[in-house]
């Protein structure tokens, strides 16, 4: 420990006269202390502080305490719950005592309450671990007083509500919640957490995903959980429907395409969902929720929950075809495709599921609609309100969670029956009467509703009867909201996808300091508002990575946006969420280049449907030039989430709504240097994700229109990144006079606050100088965005230097430097989930472990490659894996094998030309000679005269064909030096097989012919 640390936690603000030789002082005390007991080692003083030697019989309990429950915890998670038990208790009982008990001062206390923390954590793990053994009766009296001891901790009394009811115990369960809300309000005014909900929810229905009295968590009569897909299964108890949940898991069963039909609100996405839930077989499900998706959305939205979005390719292969990717990744698959809400997209979803279920055999599609798609083989499964009595039996349960003191027993009275009746068994509206029983009785709830009834009979005699039911009680429900509910139920209507709980606090409700005549009287925080329309149904909660998400059913959230437009509201309400969707794509667009990149990149991925819809709007209002500052911001969003696609097609239509504003606008119209940067990134964006996409043609004309751009721009700050992105331009199109370009946007961007642009730039320059051979150059370059990118702190820009830093080591002989280079981009990209990115860095990983014979760690990195290269369905890695793992077969002597790989890569349609070219000259190195000590007669198999002698010339041939065509200079490179390789040994020694392998680390370098 530091001599300053020492002094200040010695005497704090009570400073000693001369506070160095008083350290000594005290130090010398305890040397004096040590030495009485014979240690006179122990004190040694080093570098400026003093440190306590320990000898190998010294044991620090606090350091025991940590590993143990550190173990203990990976135990748990491993679901190995008796030795995490165990583990756990051990570790608990080293402690006698407080921490650090008769220690005081900053530094003990900051110790202290971390070590408390870490007991208690451990104590809920040891209980968590115990009822997963059976053990809940034995552990409710140490719960119990865990809860006593700290009752506003959560965790624990979520734990004793558990215990509780394993035990049998359920009303005592629903007591401990009751208190624990009680004390959060009246302590901090706040409500239980959103997980402690849930398992006051899961109690009063019996969720059978708690186990039930008795049984274990998780352990349920329900079918496991399936192993693929993204289906969440429903929270809370299903009730009623039996028959038709049975009979819709039959025709699900027996049927391709299931479309389940009816009114909104009649519960045919909960219905759905449960049957899906409950199938049982091996079937992997996805669901795709199109209620957030635009226009031509459809196939976007399916990408994006097959995990498919990425759709960046290299130079040398052609761009990908969404819908055949889509149909490759299911033609193999056993899987359920479920599409809700399909009205929106009725055209698009019918095109889509027609492609796929003529394409994917083993594809079975369900969805829901409230009007059928109309595509051959389709079934319908039209849903019927609720009957009466399970109806009730809906009610009981959703008042009982709003009032804990109703008795669900009076789901049998004739009085809730006859309301549910008179609620034409419409789930929806039966729940939002539901929520009202706080203040009224349910006869009240009945007469209220009566009179909204005779108001909607008169009034909308035409529409259909279950129609005027909802739209009543809508009503209803509406009319009893405050002010601030109704407001913050109309600005959440306009976020399509919901709203995060950061966003609520700062943006939802509607105050204003500028228009305090604005503001309603009731000026609860945004927070309870949104609690009190949860309470009421009119608003669910989503649990996602990063937090609480609230959303609306599209059905309430319609109806809350005609009630906006009727009271005159919708304009300031969509000028409020223009506003937000700005800020939020400026605060995101600062924190992408930094250690928060992930976190943002998940962030834009969640609002990135609300970011559509306000981009539309604007868009709609005449306001193209707030859509372009919001698109060209977002262009770094779609990269780093490989959503190339998507962002091409926002940006172009963005695009073409800003060229028809321009041509149609009057007069000379100038644009502002605000437009002139938005314009410029617009083009940047679209040229870039163009070119990854294998859209050279587009990628130039868009490159055009930047140059055009930006010299003609006023904007001070375009004359410095404007050549940056130029010279980035030229590289792509194989432009001379590069490196004067480059060094020109250099000394201009250099020292500016740029830094991102400037990392693009020493990146491109890097690679330029590689593809010259300047090795050196190439190094220095990328070395130099490596700096700059610690720099802006950007882990994706990083990670790209690292690896041109490597790739320009290897291509000198230097591999130990590029494993290290490459091994820590890896680390990085596998960290963010970048899993394209990642592969191709564990490629090169593999490359050099196959030119060192490292064969067992190259296997193992080929798989893990494999495993992305099937999951993203992308050809490309596929091939090269196939192509690496060929050669690794072939330097094992195991040529059979090895030609089955080659042929497989060399015939395949789907192959890039630079993989099928390395096949084809892989195959002619490796392919077995007729007769192996003598040169091949003429017409023996091998022979030039044989067929397959022919068969091998007329590989050569088309190798040197596709050689010629590549758009990689690095690639072409490196294919003609093997082609001219390998023609020459063959020339030598025609009978002799020549194994890659040996050729992988030799020099000049093959890297880009396999990675």
């Amino acid at each position: 420990m530091q001599s300053e640390t020492l002094i200040d936690e010695l005497w704090g603000e009570r400073a000693a006269r001369n506070p160095v030789n008083a350290l000594q002082v005290q130090m010398t005390k305890l040397r004096t202390s040590f030495a009485a007991r014979g240690e006179e080692g122990r004190l040694e003083m080093r570098s400026g502080g003093y440190r306590l030697v320990l000898s190998e019989h010294d044991r620090i309990d606090i350091v025991e305490f940590e590993n143990d429950i550190r173990r203990g915890r990976e135990t748990l998670g491993q679901g190995n719950y008796a030795e995490a038990e165990e583990g756990l208790r051990d570790a608990l009982a080293l402690w006698r005592g407080p921490a650090l008990q008769d220690m005081t001062g900053f530094v003990f206390d900051a110790a202290r309450t971390r070590l408390e923390e870490l007991r208690l954590t451990a104590h809920e793990d040891a209980v968590t671990a115990g009822m997963k053994l059976g053990k809940a009766e034995g552990l409710v009296a140490e719960l119990s007083h865990l809860v006593a001891a700290h009752p506003l901790r959560e965790r624990s009394r979520g734990r004793l509500m558990l215990a509780l009811y394993h035990c049998g115990r359920q009303a005592e369960a629903l007591d401990v919640f009751r208190d624990g809300r009680n004390l959060l309000d009246s302590e901090l005014g706040l409500t239980p957490s959103p997980e402690l909900d849930a398992l006051h929810v899961a109690i009063l229905s019996h969720d059978p995903a708690l186990g039930g009295p008795g049984g274990l968590p998780g352990d349920t009569q329900q079918a496991p959980r399936k192993t693929q897909g993204n289906l969440a299964v429903p929270l809370g108890a299903f009730v009623g429907r039996a028959d038709m949940l049975r009979s819709l898991r039959e025709e699900i069963g027996r049927q391709r395409l299931v479309t389940t039909v009816g009114p909104g609100g009649v519960g045919k996405t909960r219905l759905t969902l449960e049957a899906l839930s409950q199938l049982g077989d091996d079937a992997g499900v996805w669901w795709i929720d199109l209620v957030t998706i635009g226009k031509d959305g459809v196939l976007s939205a399916l990408a994006a929950a097959l995990g498919l979005s990425e759709s960046s390719v290299t130079a040398d292969q052609r761009p990908l075809n969404p819908l055949e990717r889509i149909a490759s990744y299911l033609r193999e698959r056993k899987a359920i495709l479920a599409f809700d809400n399909c009205e929106h997209v009725l055209d698009e979803t019918a095109f889509v599921v027609k492609r796929l279920l003529e394409t994917c055999p083993s594809a079975t599609v369900v969805a829901t609609s409230r009007e059928p798609l109309n595509t051959a083989g389709e079934v319908l499964f039209p849903v019927e309100p609720m009957a009466p009595e399970e109806a009730a039996q809906l009610f009981a349960l959703r008042a009982s969670m709003i009032n804990p003191s109703f008795d669900q027993d009076t789901a049998k009275d004739l009085e809730v029956i006859e309301l549910c009746r008179r609620l034409d068994g419409i789930p929806l509206a039966v729940e939002l009467a539901a929520a009202h029983v706080r203040l009224l009785s349910v006869p009240e709830i009945d007469r209220r509703l009566n009179d909204r009834f005779a108001l909607l009979v008169k009034g909308e005699r035409t529409a259909p009867q279950r129609h005027r039911t909802l739209r009543a009680v809508l009503d209803w429900s509406y009319a009893l909201l405050s002010t601030s509910e109704q407001l913050v139920l109309g600005e959440l209507a306009l976020r399509v996808a919901g709203c995060a709980v950061e966003d609520a606090e700062k943006a939802v409700l509607p105050h204003s300091e500028s228009e305090p005549e604005s503001e309603p009287e009731d000026t609860a925080g945004p927070l309870l508002v949104l609690g009190q329309l949860v309470d009421k149904s009119l608003v669910f909660t989503v649990r996602t990575a990063d937090g609480t998400r609230f959303q609306m059913l599209e059905t309430v959230r319609e109806y809350a946006l005609a009630k906006l437009e009727a009271e005159g509201n919708l304009p300031p309400a969509q000028d409020r969420f223009i506003a937000w969707s700005l800020g939020f794509v400026r605060q995101g667009h600062k924190g992408m280049p930094s250690p928060e990149q992930a976190y943002w990149s998940r962030r834009v991925a969640e609002e990135s449907a609300n970011l559509r819809v306000a981009s539309e709007l604007m868009t709609r209002t005449g306001r193209v030039t707030d859509a372009l500052r919001l698109e060209s911001t977002l262009g770094y969003f779609w990269y780093i989430l490989g959503r190339e696609e998507e962002g091409i097609d926002r940006l172009t239509r963005t695009l073409d709504a800003y060229d028809t504003a321009v041509r149609t606008s009057s007069g000379d119209r100038q644009p502002t240097p605000e437009e002139e940067w938005a314009l410029s990134y617009v083009f940047v964006w679209l040229a870039w994700l163009n070119h990854v996409s294998g859209r050279h043609d587009m990628a130039l004309k868009y490159e055009k229109r930047y140059g055009d751009t930006w010299r003609r721009a006023s904007n001070p700050d375009l004359a410095v990144v404007g050549p940056v992105w130029e010279a980035l331009h030229a590289r792509l199109a194989a432009e001379e006079g590069w490196e004067a370009r480059f060094a020109a946007a250099d000394a201009g961007i250099v020292g500016t606050e740029f830094g991102w642009d400037r990392v693009a730039l020493q990146y491109a320059w890097s690679t330029y100088c590689l593809h010259a051979g300047d090795a050196d150059a190439a190094r220095e370059h990328a070395l130099i965005g490596v700096q700059v990118s610690k720099a802006i702190d950007d882990p994706i820009t990083l990670s790209v230097c690292l690896t041109a830093c490597g790739d320009a080591e290897e291509s000198v002989g230097g591999r130990e430097a590029a494993r290290e280079l490459w091994s820590e981009a890896s680390d990085v990209l596998r960290s963010m989930g970048a899993r394209s990115r990642w592969a191709y860095r564990a490629l090169r990983l593999a490359f050099l472990d196959a030119g060192e014979g490292l064969i067992d760690s190259a296997d193992v990195r080929l798989s893990e490659v494999e495993k992305v290269a099937a999951e993203l369905v992308s050809y490309d890695l596929r091939a090269a894996v196939a192509n690496l793992r060929g050669v690794v077969l072939a330097g094992q002597d195991r040529f059979d094998e090895a030609e089955t790989v080659f042929r497989e890569v060399w015939s395949s349609p789907t192959s890039p030309r630079n993989r099928k070219a390395v096949a084809g000259l892989a195959l002619a190195a490796c392919v077995p000679p007729s007769c192996p000590e003598s040169p091949a007669s003429p017409g023996s198999p091998g022979s030039p005269g044989s067929p397959e002698g022919a068969d091998l010339r007329g590989i050569l041939v088309e190798v040197g064909r596709l050689t010629d065509l590549l758009v990689e200079p690095l690639t072409r490179n490196a294919l003609g030096s093997l082609l001219a390789d390998i023609t020459e040994r063959r020339q030598a020694a025609p009978t002799r097989r020549h194994p890659l392998h040996e050729r992988l680390s030799a020099s000049p370098s093959v890297l880009a012919a396999f990675c």
